[in-house]
C-alpha cells in the first residue's frame, strides 16, 4: 500500500517559492509516495483575471474568489490564450520546477478541469443561463481554456513534473446535471486527459465533493479515480465503479483522527474499499497533527 497526504500553504501559496518550501518541508518530514502540489484551487482561473481574496481562516486553508471576470454572455467569446507571463502561472511553475529538483519521489500538479474553470471565472448562475439559451458561447469558452490547460500540462512536464492531479468540482448532481456534465465536461476533459497521459506517468482524476457521479471517457492511459469513500452505496457510487478505472477512495479526516494506535489503523482499514493507495478525501485540515499523520505512514510503511 502507498501512502500521500497534502494540506494547502495558505500564507504561502501566491510565492512560487514559498509554496515548494513548505511543499518540500511537508514531504521531507513525512516521506510519502508522491508529492501533490497544493496550489490555492483557483489558481487558473486567476490567471484569467478572476480576484480573489487572502486568505481568511478557512480551515482547509481555501481561497475565495471574490470577482469574476465573465460578467455577461458575450464575455465567453473572448477569453484569451495564456502569454505564460501570467504572475500565477509563473509562480506555480517555478514552485513545481523547484520541487523537481529537490525531491526524489514524483511531483504532481494540481489542475482544475476546463469546466470547473469556466465556472469560476463566471460563477455558477451566469454559467447556468448561458448553457441554457446560449450553449455555444460555452463551447467558445472551454476551446480556449482546453488549449491552456493542454499549454499548462506541456509546462509541468517540461519543469519535470512526473503526475497529474485533475480536479473536477462539479460531478455532482446538487450543482449540475449528468446531462449537463456530458454535454460540456466530457469531451474537454478527455483531451486534457489524453494530453496529460502522453506526458505524464500516472494522473489522478479527483471528484471533488459527496455523492460524484462518473461522466468520465474511457480508456484514458494510466489513471486512475480519486473520490470521498462512503459507507453508503447510490447509483452515482456505482457508477464510479463501472467507470472501469482504478479507485482511490479517500477517509474523510475526522475518521483519520479516530486512529491512537496501529490496532486502530487496522480496524478502520478492515472496513475501507482499498488495499492499493490510502490518502485523504480531498485535503486534510491545516490543523490536522503531525502524530497522526505519522501513525498512518508508519503503520502504512509496516505492511509492506
Amino acid at each position: 500500500m502507498g501512502i500521500s497526504f497534502w494540506k494547502h500553504h495558505p500564507y504561502s501559496d501566491q510565492n512560487g517559492h514559498l509554496l515548494a518550501q513548505e511543499a518540500i518541508d511537508f514531504q521531507n518530514t513525512f516521506q510519502f509516495d508522491f508529492l501533490k502540489l497544493t496550489s490555492a484551487g483557483d489558481w487558473l482561473a486567476v490567471c484569467y483575471g478572476a480576484g480573489d481574496e487572502l486568505w481568511e481562516n478557512d480551515s482547509l486553508g481555501r481561497r475565495k474568489i471574490t470577482s469574476f471576470p465573465l460578467q455577461e454572455t458575450r464575455d465567453f467569446y473572448h477569453l484569451k490564450s495564456f502569454s505564460f507571463q501570467e504572475k500565477m502561472l509563473v509562480e506555480i511553475l517555478d514552485a513545481l520546477r523547484i520541487c523537481c529538483e529537490n525531491v526524489s519521489v514524483p511531483v504532481y500538479v494540481t489542475i482544475f478541469c476546463p469546466l470547473s474553470q469556466l465556472i469560476q471565472i463566471s460563477g455558477i448562475e451566469l454559467f447556468l443561463k448561458t448553457a441554457q439559451k446560449e450553449p455555444e458561447a460555452i463551447h467558445a469558452a472551454l476551446a480556449v481554456i482546453i488549449q491552456n490547460t493542454k499549454k499548462t500540462i506541456d509546462a509541468a512536464s517540461k519543469v519535470g513534473v512526473g503526475g497529474l492531479y485533475f480536479v473536477t468540482q462539479h460531478m455532482q448532481t446538487e450543482i449540475l446535471s449528468l446531462e449537463t456534465y456530458q454535454q460540456f465536461g466530457r469531451y474537454s476533459d478527455e483531451i486534457c486527459l489524453i494530453k496529460a497521459s502522453e506526458l505524464f506517468d500516472s494522473i489522478i482524476f479527483h471528484l471533488h465533493g459527496n455523492d460524484c457521479y462518473a461522466c468520465i471517457a474511457e480508456n484514458i492511459p494510466k489513471m486512475s479515480i480519486h473520490c470521498a469513500y462512503s459507507e453508503v452505496s447510490t447509483s452515482n457510487t456505482q457508477s464510479i465503479e463501472k467507470a472501469g478505472y482504478p479507485i482511490i477512495y479517500g477517509l474523510a479526516h475526522h475518521i483519520l483522527s479516530k486512529a491512537n494506535s496501529f490496532q486502530d489503523c487496522k480496524e478502520i482499514l478492515d472496513n475501507f474499499p482499498t488495499s492499493s493507495f490510502l490518502t485523504c478525501d480531498c485535503v486534510l485540515p491545516l490543523n490536522f497533527p503531525n502524530e497522526k499523520i505519522n501513525l498512518w505512514t508508519n503503520f502504512v510503511r509496516s505492511l509492506s
